[in-house]
């Protein structure tokens, strides 16, 4: 996270320097609209709409992992509960193990 937050910080520094070393005035058209402005700010706009919409595409791989990372967390709860029950039933028949053997018999050797 920290890291991301890093490579964004830089990615801005350097595109402030490009905006300030690129102060042409130039005319863009598009769809039969011409508008005239900096060089920097129309590519800077161009920027920003990639970065929405590179945002927009990550969204639903992102809800579809938390929904699944969700849906794990719940079944290893589910897991871990099943397994302490499995735990304390072995241990209870062990120690009915225990008190219900029979008793040693003496060997040959030990007479």
């Amino acid at each position: 996270m920290i890291l991301a937050l890093i490579l964004a910080l830089v990615f801005v520094i350097v595109m402030v320097f490009f905006a300030l070393e690129n102060p042409l005035i130039v005319s863009v058209s598009f769809f039969g609209y011409a508008v005239e402005g900096s060089l920097a700010v129309f590519i800077l706009a161009g920027m920003g709409v990639g970065v929405l919409i590179g945002l927009l595409l990550m969204i639903p791989g992102r809800i579809r992992s938390s929904l699944s990372n969700a849906r794990n967390r719940k079944k290893i709860g589910t897991l871990e509960a099943s397994l302490e029950e499995h735990k304390t039933k072995l241990a209870a028949m062990e120690k009915l193990a225990e008190s219900a053997s029979p008793p040693e018999f003496e060997t040959a050797e030990e007479i």
